[in-house]
């Protein structure tokens, strides 16, 4: 490890870093990390926590890149120190938990400059320290009745199988349109269901395991959403590892139907909207990134994945971007309103204008009139299932059992 916080240091990133330190105000702080050596475990720890300061002052959006590579940087300094002065826990489960949960971190908020040399950290980490046995009842898989919630008798949206990437441009993507005999595309798109379509991955077949994925994830830290939706007045977020997500929001003994609400506590907890392929990238293993995402700029803007119990919601929204949300575990049911609706809709104002005030499923008719008339198509998503969604099509998620999805976004 020694010889890799040495090479990293070395490294041209590391002296561009250090160059523009000046700059942006960390200078102090990389002259103790490149001096790691000499400095103490106290004063690269001042020089992480003042990193750290730096990225949550103000807008995310806001924070220099600089100071994100500064906490990832320092983040792998501290910890072949820390080894090095041999500081360590009494019992070595420990250790692997609090050292991961702070390369978690780093690899969530430093930014890609530095995440090969964090993602070697982690595995590092996982290979030289313990996990903790498990008891033999968290294994098995989630039982779910699909029956109870697969059907699609009452699905609007068009469902395909085996749609061609031609026609999945022109039918559903372009949306072309005709008009005094010349051909246009529409921009608006049409949503579809294409059955099966990823019914090949290694995914469908193991993410139903629990113990696959404690094994897996179990001890990776991730933000939480906590509420019914990212709308409501008491949402907040919270970092835990996968396994306390597990432990805590999931019903072990039951199907995550409602009835097994009844049984645990009421506040729902998703995992919504995260990279995890980014921060985990053996995952990619298990999943295969659909042939209809090369019909446009050639390559992903974003891959998020989206693990929860039932119940869990995302409020009518649009997004700016082409989505393919694939349906790995469980069922959900999606609500779809056009552009054309929009004024009906009741967006937001402000950083919030992509999402409606309207519960699309119980709507306030008094409070908001025009949705009265709003019109819109519903589609059912079983394991194997992806959903098109154009841009600007508002959509309402909700997981009708425990559920785990990975959504695609291209330009």
């Amino acid at each position: 490890m020694e010889a890799r916080t040495r090479a990293l240091l070395a490294s041209q990133r590391f002296r561009t870093l250090r160059a523009s330190g000046r700059a942006f105000g960390g200078s102090t702080a990389l002259k103790v990390l490149a001096d790691w050596s000499t400095s103490t475990l106290r004063e690269i720890e001042a020089a992480r926590a003042l990193a750290h300061e730096a990225l949550h002052i103000g807008n995310w959006k806001d924070v220099q890149r600089e100071w994100r590579d500064t906490y990832g940087v320092a983040t792998l300094v501290w910890l072949q120190k820390r080894e090095g002065e041999g500081e360590a826990d009494e019992e070595g489960a420990t250790t692997r938990e609090k050292l991961l949960r702070e390369l978690d971190l780093a690899a969530m908020l430093s930014g890609p400059t530095f995440l090969p040399e964090i993602r070697e950290a982690i595995e590092d980490v996982r290979l030289r320290y313990p996990t903790r046995k498990r008891a033999k009842c968290e294994e098995g898989e989630y039982r779910i009745r699909y029956d109870e919630f697969s059907s699609t008798a009452d699905d609007t949206v068009n469902r395909r199988t085996d749609v061609s990437m031609e026609t999945f441009y022109g039918d559903y993507m372009a949306k072309f349109s005709e008009k005094n005999g010349e051909r246009s595309v529409t921009n608006q798109g049409t949503p579809v269901v294409l059955e099966r379509a990823v019914s090949h991955w290694e995914a469908t077949r193991k993410w139903s395991s629990k113990e696959y994925l404690r094994t897996t994830l179990g001890d990776r830290t991730v933000p939480i959403e906590l509420g019914g939706s990212y709308m409501d007045d008491k949402w907040s977020q919270q970092l835990m590892t996968v396994g306390e997500f597990m432990d805590k929001y999931f019903d072990e003994g039951t199907d995550n139907t409602e009835e097994a609400d009844t049984h645990r506590d009421k506040s729902v907890g998703y995992l919504a909207q995260h990279e995890l392929f980014e921060q985990c990238p053996e995952l990619k293993l298990d999943v295969e990134e659909p042939m209809y995402c090369a019909l446009g700029t050639g390559t992903p803007c974003a891959v998020n994945a989206w693990f929860g119990p039932a119940n869990t919601i995302s409020p009518a929204h649009t997004d700016p971007h082409h989505n393919l949300l694939c349906q790995v575990v469980g069922v959900k049911r999606v609500r779809l309103f056009s552009p054309e609706q929009t004024p009906r809709m009741y967006p937001h104002d402000g950083k919030m204008s992509n999402t409606s005030q309207v519960d699309v499923i119980n709507p306030d008719h008094d409070k908001f009139p025009l949705f009265t008339d709003a019109k819109f198509v519903e589609a059912t998503l079983s394991p194997g299932d992806a959903l098109y969604i154009p841009p600007g099509w508002w959509h309402h998620v909700v997981a009708k059992t425990t559920s785990f999805s990975v959504s695609y976004w291209w330009d």
